[in-house]
This record gives C-alpha cells, structure tokens and sequence, in this order.
C-alpha cells in the first residue's frame, strides 16, 4: 500500500469544506454518475454559470496535479469512511488556501506538486475551496437530533443532494 493511501482518520471528522474537497476528489474520472450528483449539487447551491466555473477551477486543478504531480494522488473509495494520507493533505490545503493563507497553502501545495507550480496549484485550491465554503454556508444547520416535527417532513430534493455530498 502507498503511503499516500494509508488512512489517517475518517471523513466524519472533516469540517465541510474539507469535506467537500474529499468527495470531490474521489469522484473526479473515477464515478461519472457521482460525479455528476456533485456538479448537479452545485448548480442547485449556485446556478449553472457558477457551477460550470467552479468545475473548471478544479478541472484545472486536477490537471496541475496530474501533469506536475510528485506522483499519483491515492485516493480511497467514494463511499470509504476512511481518510486517505493524500486525501487529509488535499483537504487541508483546499481549507488552508480557501481561508487565505498564501505562503501555508503553497507549502502544502509543494508536497503534491513541483515547487514551481505550488503557488498556481495553491491559488486553484483557494478558488474551489471559497466556493465550498460558500456552499457550505447555504446548508441548514444541521440539529443533533431531528425533532418530531422536522422528521415528519422530508427535506427538499436540492438539500437532500447536498446534504449527500458532505457524508
């Protein structure tokens, strides 16, 4: 097993926008049909035009990735609980970048592609890690228990595929 592969911690324990970048990761020319559940997630949160542009920006990423990358990101399963090695450093580079911190998110950057293409990789990361984070703001809150009244009434089926994008 690469160490890229091995697990170090579970996606549940991944706030939502590194959550997000996780899921997205996994399914991106692996899962066409969840896949399109994420892109159809986002044109429900955003609208087509923003949706076609945040899947460009991690079109583009995944492009950086594969042709500048140090070697294959490993990623789990789409269903897997686990959270791969690569999986936690993507994610947290999508979070740290999205958050605005340049210089750490370029760093993280470097541990996945070549040096000279961190700064390019890291600013793509911020781009689709501030457009999780807005998604992530338009999601209710989430009760720790659902009262009577709200489990008797289903949720919408836009909510509903966004609340399956983030388990």
């Amino acid at each position: 097993m690469s160490v890229g592969a091995q697990r170090v911690g579970w996606i549940d324990d991944l706030g939502h926008v590194e959550r997000f970048a996780v899921r997205w990761l996994r399914h991106w020319e692996r899962d066409p049909s969840g896949q399109a559940q994420l892109q159809e997630a986002l044109a429900t949160g955003f609208g087509e035009a923003r949706a076609r542009n945040v899947t460009a920006v991690f079109a583009d990423l995944m492009e950086l990735a594969n042709v500048y990358g140090r070697r294959k990101l490993c990623r789990h399963a789409c269903h897997c609980q686990c959270l791969g090695a690569d999986e936690a450093i993507f994610a947290h580079l999508v979070e740290t970048a999205a958050n605005g911190d340049a210089e750490d998110a370029a760093m993280l950057a470097a541990l996945m592609v070549r040096p000279d293409m961190a700064m390019c990789f890291a600013g793509l990361a911020a781009e689709f890690g501030m457009a999780m984070a807005a998604l992530a703001r338009s999601l209710p809150a989430r009760p720790s228990r659902p009262s009577a009244q709200s489990a008797s009434r289903p949720d919408s089926p836009a909510k509903q595929m966004m609340s399956r994008m983030l388990h």
